[in-house]
């Protein structure tokens, strides 16, 4: 660090300014020029800056104005937007490690704020501060995610304008951005305006539900094979837990409604605290249905006819859902779950591998302990799709069968079979209206009989409505009814008495 130089009486030449807010001094490399010099605020540390002033009054001039200037750049609301953007990224790291939000969820965030809307603002608006973010700014966002970012914004696989969900998933991360970062810490006073995003049904239908009667029969046989077909292979062991998994897993999913990440589990990266100190990023299952999760229990169940028979129930406790809310499902699983723990315990002696416990997870790789790829899950439900292609009628929208199709399918068949709404909710941990806007795809075909019936043979009752322009004609016709009345009253009189007067003679 330089010395301060001192003048002819020994004192260093050092001046406060602002009341001791700022400083000009000289140094002994440059005695005769001075320079400006100030105390970080909550810090030991000084900012420096060149002035190469001679003149003392014209230093303390310009030690005011850059006072001034370095205050306006430390508010928050100077501050660059790529540096905001990073500073929130940063936070939602932080909140994933502390398992707080999935690593998903900070995917979503980098995907949609360092990329498009980065690109927008400081590259299409050409803004650097977020103060420079008007009310105004975001208005033209979709025409120009629809029309150039696709054409800038790399991606794998083909280049095409984006979905309009993409475009509202970018727009609800500008909006958590603000409401959750920038106003709290004073880098903007308010939201601006965000466009709406109208995305149509048949566009929302990314996971078409699975037919009950054409196409789900059609998947299950092939699962079946699937699973058990024998393969010469190095790792047969293996492939053959793997496909045993993987058709257990497809069942139950489609018959519980829960999310496949639910059943299979993810692996995580979350750090933690060192045990000497500082801190150590582990590997932590996220989700994932363990066997002390799953009660299986014989119930008495009825025919159409009425004849009681037992059937097995199974109840599944999910600990991890993606809202956050444990909740139990009751199902018709029990003798998909039989099976699986018989094959498990079966496959387990023969592989020399540890008994199973009520802590393991149901779906897990048994060689590894750790979930399978959900990617391998995936490319597995793409070949069963593939394999199918010629004989699976496919949804009305067109849109391909997904894993989370198998969810929708239950909640779809649940729907078609009058089962309580608010009894849905609560299994599939969905909210109303995402039940009514998503899987509310009753087919009408099922009610055309209740949609046409009509009444033959029966004439329509005409209307008895009032006409209230026209009461004369009302009041006429009351009129034409009282008389009636009275006539007929009249003749019923005469008819009495002359029967008295026979019954008299007689």
């Amino acid at each position: 660090m330089p010395k301060i130089a001192k003048d002819e009486f020994g004192n260093k030449k050092i001046r406060d300014v602002l009341g001791g807010r700022c400083a000009v001094l000289c140094y002994e490399k440059d005695p005769l020029l001075w320079q400006y010099r100030q105390k970080k605020e909550g810090s030991k540390s000084y900012i420096y800056r060149v002035l190469n002033e001679p003149d003392l009054s014209k230093a303390a001039l310009l030690a005011e104005n850059m006072y001034l200037d370095l205050k306006n750049q430390d508010k928050p609301g100077n501050a660059q937007i790529k540096d905001a953007i990073n500073q929130w990224i940063r936070v939602k790291e932080e909140r994933q490690q502390s398992g707080q939000v999935t690593s998903s969820t900070v995917r979503g965030t980098v995907s949609a704020l360092r990329t498009a809307v980065l690109l927008y603002l400081t590259g299409e608006k050409k803004l650097k501060k977020v103060s420079q973010i008007k009310q105004d700014t975001f208005m033209d966002y979709i025409t120009w995610r629809n029309t150039k970012a696709w054409k800038l914004i790399e991606r794998d696989g083909q280049q095409k304008p984006p979905l309009p969900a993409t475009i509202k998933r970018d727009l609800v991360h500008v909006a958590d951005w603000y409401k959750n970062f920038l106003i709290p810490k004073g880098f903007a006073t308010t939201r601006p305006t965000l466009p709406a995003v109208i995305v149509r049904q048949d566009q929302m239908d990314a996971n078409p539900p699975i037919s009950l009667e054409t196409d789900w029969p059609q998947i299950y046989r092939y699962f079946e094979k699937w699973a058990n077909k024998f393969e010469a292979h190095p790792n047969s062991a293996r492939i053959t837990a793997w496909r045993q998994m993987m058709r257990h897993f497809v069942l139950i999913c489609y018959n519980s409604g829960c999310r496949p990440k639910e059943l299979l589990g993810t692996i995580e990266k979350r750090r933690v605290p060192h045990p000497e100190g500082g801190w150590m990023v582990n590997d932590l299952v996220k989700g994932g249905l363990r066997w002390c999760d799953v009660e299986v229990e014989p119930q008495v169940h009825k025919t159409v006819d009425g004849k009681s028979f037992e059937f097995l129930e199974a109840v599944l406790y999910i600990r991890e859902s993606k809202t956050g809310v444990p909740r139990e499902i009751p199902t018709n699983t029990g003798e998909y779950f039989l099976r699986w723990r018989r094959l498990c315990d079966e496959y387990r002696k023969e592989n020399g591998l540890p008994k199973l416990t009520d802590k393991d997870f149901v779906f897990f790789n048994p060689f590894t302990n750790r979930p399978y790829p959900y990617t391998q899950c995936s490319k597995a439900w793409a070949e069963m799709r593939e394999n199918l292609s010629l004989v699976l009628e496919g949804s009305k929208s067109g849109k391909p069968y997904t894993l989370y199709s198998l969810r929708s399918s239950y909640i779809t068949n649940q729907i078609d079979e009058g089962k309580d709404v608010y009894l849905i909710k609560r299994i599939t941990g969905h909210s109303l209206e995402v039940l009514t806007r998503h899987y509310d795809r009753s087919d009408l075909r099922k009610r055309r009989a209740e949609a046409t019936s009509r009444t033959y043979g029966a004439s329509r009752e005409k209307s008895k409505k009032i006409d209230l322009s026209n009461l004369a004609k009302y009041d006429k016709k009351q009129s034409l009814k009282e008389t009636k009345y009275t006539d007929e009253v009249v003749v019923e009189k005469k008819k009495f008495q002359m029967s008295m007067r026979k019954k008299a003679n007689k």
